[in-house]
């Protein structure tokens, strides 16, 4: 987030404020599920990428 990575475990959560930059990734063989919960509505403000991609 923000630069920095951030390592949680299960049943963790972090709180990502407005305007930061922040990526999700899961380097874990388990299946990963996560919850998105935006004040107010982020809807249309995604940047999709490939992290792989240069």
């Amino acid at each position: 987030m923000n630069g920095f990575r951030q390592v949680i475990s299960q049943h963790e959560g972090v709180e990502v404020p407005p305007n930061i930059p922040h990526q999700i990734f899961n380097e874990s063989d388990c299946d990963l599920e996560f919850l998105v919960i935006s004040q107010p509505p982020s809807h249309g403000d995604r940047i999709l990428r490939n992290p792989h991609s240069q």
